[in-house]
């Protein structure tokens, strides 16, 4: 039953990112040939800056907002309790916010020669930052709208960012290139603003008849700040040192290299961005919550195991996919100036599942209050990112910026797993353990035929079909339902 909420729930929220993945093939084509290698990293790094001085500055609180509304829904939906948890969180918000604002740009020059390697984009930096304070103001309606489950709203809401960007985008590229695209990235986070607070006002405030008079009537609610504090204290420790490594590690790769070379590994970063994007943003969105609503630790097994087996069959076809047809996709949809990129592509594809099933465990910290374990564990994973960046990318070039996203998702995963082995006596289901295991093998054999194009190919497609086989008899019997169900429509 689980698992069929669970991908009913994922098929909602999965719909939008093939329109999000179609699109971002057209975007990155679009970068390529009009912007190159230079372009594409000052635009990735833009992007990357901005949402990580969001994360940190944030820290955790939109998650401690989540489940502070899931916790009190499940004891009982309360109007003034609910207005009181968004009266605080944005009264928290507000200062943050201004203050990160004016740190931003007073240190600008600073942030722009740390991240773009060169003061002459500081402007772009500056104009690229004004998008800060709007998706700050974006997550105070993301957070009750994720809080709530309202599933089909968060559909609407790529359907429509995406549909409206895409509008911005190719005029901003085509005519002003990467001035243009600068632009973009802030008009970009503006439109997700307006979309996402349309919906939420719709779809939460006048659904549960929640108003505006409700939430400026609220107090300030001091157990409420606590509780939030504690999610934020965390995530400003734990935050603040991850924005650290990671400007760092791009910073190695920008001085060591050239920040074309970040550039040339960006289609790779872009491409799994795309691949995941497809199920962990949906399963979040439900996960969370759903976790967060979780009484018992049997309970919470049996949802991390429907999650391990269904993200798993939605995920390693793409990555299978994706290594197999590597010389093709970056020539189509960049340019041979990327062809480089073929080189670091399955080692980095062939690790994702192990980052994929080492977010999944990682919700399990927030939704358990565990928050004090995750701080320690990110300080430590960081650091050895860090220190794997530092030494290896000076002797083996972007091989090793490359190990960052093979060796440390690796170590992340067994540690999470033997901690929540301990914890809560986490164990896979002997159906899982199988999808593990030829999850490793599969990762194995591309590996080893990465450098054969047609054996990778045919035996990439045969490992896929492999797949059938790994379902229960029930998941077998309910695709051929919704296959049959297809046919005959068309009939």
């Amino acid at each position: 039953m689980e698992l069929k909420i669970l991908a009913k729930n994922t098929v909602i929220l999965a719909s939008p990112k093939v329109l999000k993945f179609v699109v971002g093939i057209l975007r990155a084509k679009f970068v390529a040939i009009y912007l190159g290698t230079v372009g594409a990293g000052i635009i990735d790094q833009l992007v990357y800056i901005i949402n990580q001085i969001r994360n940190v500055s944030l820290a955790s609180l939109p998650d401690g907002m989540v489940k502070l509304i899931a916790e009190q829904n499940g004891k009982g939906f309360d109007v003034v309790n609910i207005a009181k948890i968004i009266k605080t969180y944005i009264l928290m918000v507000i200062p943050l916010t201004i203050m990160m604002t004016v740190l931003g740009y007073y240190f600008s020059d600073v942030i722009t020669l740390y991240v773009f390697g060169d003061i002459k984009y500081k402007t772009y930096f500056q104009i690229g930052f004004l998008a800060f304070p709007v998706t700050v103001l974006t997550t105070t309606a993301r957070a009750p709208l994720k809080a709530f489950k309202e599933i089909k709203s968060f559909a609407i809401t790529e359907i429509l960012v995406i549909s409206i960007n895409l509008m911005i985008f190719i005029p901003l590229i085509y005519f002003f290139k990467i001035p243009g695209a600068v632009v973009y990235v802030t008009l970009s986070y503006v439109t997700a603003f307006f979309v996402t607070y349309f919906l939420m006002r719709k779809n939460v405030m006048i659904k549960y008849n929640i108003s505006f008079g409700d939430i400026k009537k609220a107090v300030f609610d001091k157990p409420i700040f606590k509780q939030l504090m504690s999610y934020m204290g965390v995530g400003v420790l734990g935050g603040t040192f991850f924005i650290f490594t990671e400007i760092t590690t791009r910073s190695i790769v920008v001085n060591e290299l050239g920040i074309n070379q970040l550039g040339i590994y960006s289609p790779i970063t872009a491409w799994a961005g795309l691949f995941v994007g497809f199920i962990l943003p949906s399963v979040y969105t439900y996960l969370y919550p759903r976790l967060s609503e979780s009484k018992t630790d049997e309970e919470i097994i049996r949802v991390i195991n429907a999650v391990i087996r269904l993200i798993t069959f939605v995920a390693l076809p793409f990555i299978i996919v994706g290594i197999s047809i590597r010389d093709w996709i970056i020539p189509l949809f960049y340019s041979m100036e990327f062809i480089e990129a073929t080189n670091y592509l399955p080692f980095h594809f062939g690790s994702l599942m192990f980052f994929i099933w080492s977010s999944i465990l990682s919700q399990l910290f927030y939704a358990t209050g565990r928050l004090k374990s995750y701080l320690i564990f990110g300080l430590t994973i960081n650091t050895i990112s860090l220190l794997l960046v530092y030494y290896l990318v000076p002797i083996i070039g972007l091989f090793g910026y490359m190990a960052k996203f093979t060796i440390i998702p690796l170590l992340t995963l067994v540690t999470y797993f033997l901690f929540w082995r301990y914890e809560i006596k986490l164990r896979l289901e002997s159906s899982n353990i199988q999808i593990v295991v030829y999850t490793f093998l599969c990762s194995i054999i591309l590996l080893l035929l990465k450098d054969t194009q047609i054996y990778l190919q045919v035996v990439g497609f045969i490992l896929i079909g492999m797949l059938y086989f790994l379902l229960r008899k029930k998941e077998k019997d309910f695709i051929m339902k919704k296959v049959s169900g297809i046919f005959k429509r068309n009939n």
